[in-house]
């Protein structure tokens, strides 16, 4: 191009639009390329350093440049090309010095100084300049999980030079070099629903472009501005990297951010906050009410994602930080002794340069400790609720405690109910506790507004409208709003709601049309009964499908509008599939079996859809995928919810064969076993280990035993993170590896252990330490012994385990002082050692700290069964006959109602008795289908609350009637029915008999899911079906499907001549109590009426069958396909068969697996009850490695004189659970050193712990492995000058001259 001097004006004309395009094309390969050499050579920044430093160091007059100002411009020796060509040559080094320095000199004689305030001028004035913080040991496996999700959500991964940003990371001592790394730990290749860019020059380009830019950032603001202006596929990878570093500035120099830079951290920081571990939550110590506000609108927006727990600490942060800036008070005084790890430490001079945005000074965060602890102490009814607090608070008010929701002052309440932020405070607040709901909207209905005008606000109330009571006295228009409103309720009377606002709707509105009708209901279109539903046209539900594909249907629903839609259909597409959405449960798996793949394998649609399915349905499924696509594709996409499903034999085709293709994949117990054999064989590394995820389940005892000594305690972290998925057995040897290896790097290790070393072991497995080592506990670590057991989960422990006394008996030791002197807090920092304590000892305490133990016991999942009947005694010693008690302390005591079944029964006919009982039973945990063994059953029986409820929802003598009026015999109705569920079982015969047949007709599908009827209540309700159909004969399959378990009272004659030509009616009865007599009836009914033979079975007949497979005649057993029993010996596992059944299945097993020696974990695993139909020898037979594999409903089914053939190292090896569930029949007959072993292996005999020869090897203190905390200082990185980077190119297109 001409000189300036030469061409007035650039003649842009001269390159027509074409031309010009291939030059801007042209420069920018061109400038991709050179910024490649210059990745490739990192020796030329390293000379490039080297020049800048001399430069500035002896080059401007009079400008000192400080080791602590640019770290940079004083590389290592290490770092220096210099430096180690002055070792080798110092004349040669000189020489070139010189020449350098002459060049430089030139150089800024001339032009530098224009660059350089050039490049100030173009640099942001107010731009932030938030420094860098220290990063703890575990932000690599922090960000790269984020950065996991930018992939996984399809945006293509950065390529970086890692080579360059490593060196410059070393030099500016900033993390950004990290950024580099963990993107070339990301798989490169694009998953299939990749965001795909229109211009992929351009975001190549930008890419590059945003490299060059994040080396030369040298504080967080100005990575921080530079996302903001990048596109969306970089931005969410930067994002996902900064996020932990945002939040770790947040809590290091929380103090001393301003506004301004407080939202942009936590704009950035939000990835972060959506995934942190409770373990890991920790909130920052400012108390300026405009950064808490800030931090509050970031909470709220992550809301629904944050766990219980940390939405409970959310809300104590700001009760505090509210009583020391409007009450000066504390809620709980900070002692200095207590105070957290480094409040108390010295500045690290080393660490953060002078002057540094955002730095905090030790000094200060310890003279605001003291200050708090010097702040008097709050109130215990402090008024800390009001209204600029509650717009504050947001979302957070729906888990306020009761008392503080009661405590609210009037005049705040109903200023903050009319104002704009009401409404979205209780929207999208599922979970909240009913008892909750139901105090705000009786305070919001009598004290801000009149109990008649609630409804003008209807629109306002959001979630409370859940809780709106008087629905019955509602006109058409108020019906459809409340009805349009409570669409995500999920409170236990909701439903009852929804009907009565449906019949208000029926009712008040006979003129509207068929899909006016579905348009107006909502989601509340599933309370009709099926016999409504029944009338829709298909037409009418074609024209509604987007709203009623996001109903919560029930089975039989489901069913009869999948078969209204799809009528005679025999095939189904992939996009009318997922246009039915929930109704998919319904579609019939011999439509499913013939879907094609695509359009469907690899979508998040399919994990939606897949999840609504019953488990033959979802095998039906993949047996269709299975056609069309390799084991390899149809593993890589298949969502969890179907992955399940995959068989053995299909993992064994699939290409699977790293760790890294296991990691955030829902594999199961079998499955995890049969990859890791393949994958890893018998032996595993730390860093595979640490990849596992959910795929730890089929770690072996084996492969912990294994693992280096001196990795035990990183072993036993790694697994700790895992914990949800690791069963008893594996927690047990964990420990036991990690107790050994421990005593073999010291002996007496536990006698003399400190806090760090006790700390560093997880608690999941601290609490299977050996009985005799708990009680020679120092009393030195107490403090982290009792932090210990704050964390501790009982339930790996057996009921009856000494090791829960002796931790019980060590944690009250730790308390000191005499009893009577305890406090409340004291007795609570034993944490879930509580529900262990003696109720003799809680007898002792004093009253304020009686009553806080009985209301924390009421929390307990387990209490021993010998300190029932006594802490019941107490119980009614201290607050009286429970018939007495106010709501309030039924509301905080009435679980431990359950300890005695007659005060349950006693308790009086009041309305919000009922409520609570409600409340309670839906907040009690899942009852299992199948009960663990007696060791590891909750204490928890339910029967006397089931009847209970039954008795109030039942009753019609109301409070206020008269007591010589008597009851009235209650008929069972479809409301009653559809309110009690499982309840309906407590109806007597006579009111089954006396109920009306349509009622029946209605209920059936609701009646027909309850698998423990009586036999006198069958014979009644068979009595009903003869009213409604004439005869069992006369009986069609949709009917034999929703009479469900009602199917029972049939006669084996009837059962053989019902006409059932589907698996999935035969899916919906094999979860009733069948006698094998009906089994066999059942079988020949499906035989008969599919014409299928026992050869013709395939893997989803034999899915479908469940337990009816059991009907089967033993000589048919052997006529099972082979390869398809290969596929579905999981299902058939399941199967409760009688053992002469269960010997030729196991026959059918050796036959398709092997010899019993020679079976693996993974197919142990499948084999299920099968198991018990081993012979004696066979079971002798079995490694020990396999035994814990075992399915615990299998050992119960095992012949008495069979089980006696297992070793005692073979008992010792059945693990906690299938030891447990050893009957009292089975161990009768064992040998002694036998019951001794399986005492061992359940837990109830702690085996003293082997202490192998110890040398001399002195062992690094363990304690200091493992994860660190989050640090509470930080520093920022250095400033680098302006306008450096504008000489960079320069100077290195003239240094190859000089090199040269």
């Amino acid at each position: 191009m001409a000189e300036r001097n030469t061409l007035e004006k650039l003649d842009f004309g001269a390159l027509s639009p074409e031309q010009q395009e291939k030059l801007h094309q042209f420069k920018v390969k061109t400038r991709i390329a050179n910024e490649k050499y210059l990745r490739s050579h990192p020796e030329v920044e390293m000379l490039l350093n080297d020049f800048l430093r001399l430069f500035l160091c002896r080059c401007i007059p009079g400008r000192a440049i400080s080791h602590r100002q640019y770290p940079s411009a004083h590389p290592k020796p290490s770092q220096s090309l210099f430096w180690r060509k002055r070792t080798g040559n110092s004349k040669m080094g000189l020489y070139r010095e010189v020449l350098i320095l002459s060049f430089l000199v030139q150089l800024a004689t001339g032009n530098w100084f224009n660059i350089m305030s050039q490049g100030m001028m173009d640099m942001p004035v107010n731009q932030s300049a938030i420094g860098f913080p220290r990063l703890p040991a575990d932000f690599r496996e922090m960000a790269k999980k984020l950065m996991s999700t930018c992939f996984k959500k399809g945006y293509q991964v950065p390529v970086m030079n890692n080579s360059l940003n490593s060196s410059y990371g070393q030099m500016m001592e900033s993390p950004i070099s990290i950024f580099s790394e963990l993107l070339s730990s990301l798989p490169q290749s694009s998953p299939s629903h990749l965001i795909l860019q229109s211009n992929e020059t351009t975001e190549e380009h930008d890419i590059w472009n945003i490299a060059e830019k994040m080396r030369n950032c040298t504080n967080m603001g100005h990575v921080i501005d530079l996302m903001r202006n990048s596109t969306e596929g970089p931005r969410c990878f930067m994002r996902a990297f900064m996020a932990p570093l945002s939040w770790m500035t947040i809590m290091q120099n929380g103090t001393e951010l301003n506004k301004e830079d407080l939202i942009k951290l936590l704009w950035v920081a939000k990835p972060f906050l959506e995934t942190m571990p409770p373990s890991s939550f920790v909130l920052p110590a400012f108390s300026q009410s405009s950064h808490m506000a800030e931090m509050m609108k970031v909470f709220s927006e992550v809301f629904g994602i944050l766990p219980e727990e940390q939405k409970n600490t959310i809300i104590e942060w700001v009760k505090e930080r509210v009583a020391q800036n409007e009450f000066n008070c504390s809620l709980k005084p900070l002692a200095i002794s207590n105070m957290p790890p480094g409040l108390l430490q010295k500045p690290n001079k080393d660490v953060s340069p002078i002057g540094a945005v955002g730095v905090p000074k030790a000094e200060g965060n310890q003279q605001q400790a003291m200050n708090a602890n010097q702040k008097k102490q709050c109130p215990p009814k402090m008024l800390w609720l009001k209204a600029k607090v509650l717009t504050m608070m947001g979302p957070f008010l729906s888990r306020l405690s009761l008392e503080e929701a009661k405590t609210i002052p009037q005049e705040e309440l109903c200023g903050f109910f009319r104002t704009p932020d009401f409404s979205p405070s209780f929207q999208n607040v599922s979970g909240m506790q009913p008892n909750l709901g139901r105090t705000f909207f009786q305070r919001l209905k009598q004290e801000c507004s009149s109990s008649d005008n609630i409804t003008h606000y209807m629109d306002r109330l959001g979630y409370l409208a859940c809780f709106f009571d008087g629905a019955q006295s509602l006109n058409l228009n108020l019906s459809r709003q409340l009805l349009s409103q409570i669409d995500t309720c999920n409170n236990p009377e909701i439903d009852k709601m929804k009907r009565q606002l449906v019949q208000n709707i029926l009712e008040k509105d006979g003129s509207s049309s068929s899909p006016e009708i579905l348009h107006s209901l909502g989601s509340a279109i599933s309370t009709l009964p099926l016999s409504r539903l029944s009338r829709f046209t298909s037409e009418d539900l074609n024209n509604t499908l987007s709203s009623l594909s996001q109903v919560n249907w029930s089975p039989s629903q489901a069913k009869t509008l999948a078969k209204k839609l799809l009528e005679t259909a025999k095939n189904i597409s992939g996009e009318k599939l997922l246009s039915l959405g929930t109704m998919v449960r319904g579609v019939a798996s011999s439509l499913l079996k013939n879907v094609k793949a695509e359009g469907l394998l690899g979508k998040e649609s399919l994990k939606n859809m897949s999840e609504k399915m019953s488990s033959l349905q979802r095998t039906a499924l993949l047996e269709a995928f299975r056609r069309d696509v390799n084991a390899s594709e149809l593993v890589k996409g298949l969502p969890d919810s179907l992955l399940s499903s995959v068989s053995l034999s299909t993992l064994e085709k699939a290409d699977v064969s790293s760790v890294d293709q296991l990691q955030g994949r829902g594999w199961t117990r079998a499955q995890s076993a049969f990859l890791l054999k393949k994958i890893l064989g018998n032996k595993i590394n730390l860093g595979e280990l640490r990849k596992l995820g959910q795929a730890v389940q089929g770690v072996t005892c084996e492969m912990i035993e294994k693992i280096n000594r001196t990795d035990a305690l990183d072993m036993a972290q790694a697994l700790n993170k895992s914990c949800a998925w690791l069963s008893r057995v594996q927690v047990r040897c964990a420990a036991q590896k990690l107790f050994a290896s421990l005593e073999e790097q010291r002996p007496g290790y536990f006698s003399d252990i400190k806090n760090s070393e006790l700390q560093a072991i997880p608690a999941m497995l601290l609490i299977h330490l050996p009985v005799e080592k708990i009680q020679n506990l120092s009393d030195a670590v107490c403090p982290a012994f009792m932090e210990k057991m704050k964390e501790v989960n009982l339930t790996s422990l057996p009921n009856s385990s000494p090791a829960r006394y002796a931790l019980t008996k060590r944690a009250i030791s730790c308390l000191k002082g005499n009893v009577t002197d305890l406090s409340a807090a004291d007795v609570l920092t034993l944490g879930p050692l509580v529900c262990e304590l003696d109720p003799a000892w809680i007898s002792s305490l004093n009253s304020a700290a009686l009553n806080s133990t009985l209301q924390a016991l009421a929390s307990c999942q387990y209490i021993q069964q010998q300190h029932r009947e006594n802490l019941f005694r107490l119980l009614t010693t201290t607050y009286g006959d429970p018939t007495y008690w106010s709501e309030e302390d039924m509301r905080v005591l009435g679980s431990l109602l359950l300890l005695n079944d007659t005060a349950v029964e006693k308790l009086p006919s009041k309305s919000w008795i009922m409520s609570y009982l409600s409340d309670l039973m839906v907040s009690l945990p899942v009852q299992p289908v199948v009960p663990p063994p007696k060791e590891f059953r909750s204490w928890l029986d339910l029967s006397a609350l089931r009847r209970k409820l039954f008795e109030l929802k039942t009753t019609t003598t109301l409070q206020n009637r008269r007591k010589r009026e008597l009851p009235s015999l209650v008929l069972p109705t479809i409301s009653y029915i559809e309110d009690l569920k499982q309840g309906n079982v407590y109806w007597t015969p006579l009111q089954f008999n006396q109920m009306t047949v349509q009622t029946f007709k209605d209920a059936v599908p609701t009646l027909g899911q309850i698998t423990n009827y009586s036999t006198e209540q069958l014979a009644a309700l068979k009595t009903k079906i003869l009213e409604a159909w004439g005869s069992v004969f006369m009986l069609n399959e949709s009917q034999i499907a929703d009479l469900g378990c009602i199917c029972q009272s049939f006669s084996t004659e009837e059962l053989g001549n019902l006409s059932i030509a589907s698996l999935d009616t035969l899916e919906t009865l094999t979860v009733c109590n069948f006698t094998q007599t009906q089994r066999t009836a059942v079988w020949q009914a499906y035989e008969k009426v599919s014409g299928i033979s026992v050869a013709g079975l395939g893997k989803l007949e034999m899915v479908g069958l469940g337990q009816f497979i059991c009907g089967l005649q033993p000589g048919q057993i052997d006529q099972l396909n082979s390869s398809s029993f290969r596929e579905a010996a999981e299902a058939v596992g399941h199967a409760p068969c009688p053992l002469n059944i269960r010997e030729r299945l196991k026959e059918k097993a050796v036959a398709t697996f092997g010899k019993p020696e020679t079976w693996t974990e993974a197919q142990v695993s499948i084999m299920g009850n099968i198991i018990a139909g081993l012979s004696a020898v066979e079971l002798g037979s079995l490694n020990s490695t396999v035994l814990p594999f075992i399915q615990p409903s299998a050992i119960p089914l095992i012949p008495s004189d069979r089980l006696t053939a297992l070793s005692v190292s073979q008992f010792k090896a059945l693990g906690p659970d299938n030891a447990a569930a050893v009957t009292e029949a089975q161990r009768a007959g064992l040998k002694v050193d036998q019951r001794a072993a399986l005492d061992e292996a359940v837990g109830l005999k702690t085996a003293r712990a082997e202490v192998p020869t110890v040398n001399n090897t002195v062992i690094s203190n363990p304690g200091s492995g493992g994860s660190a905390t989050l640090p509470l200082k930080g520093g920022a990185a250095v400033e680098s000058m302006a306008g450096c980077v504008l000489i960079v190119q320069a100077i290195a297109l003239l240094l190859f001259g000089y090199i040269l």
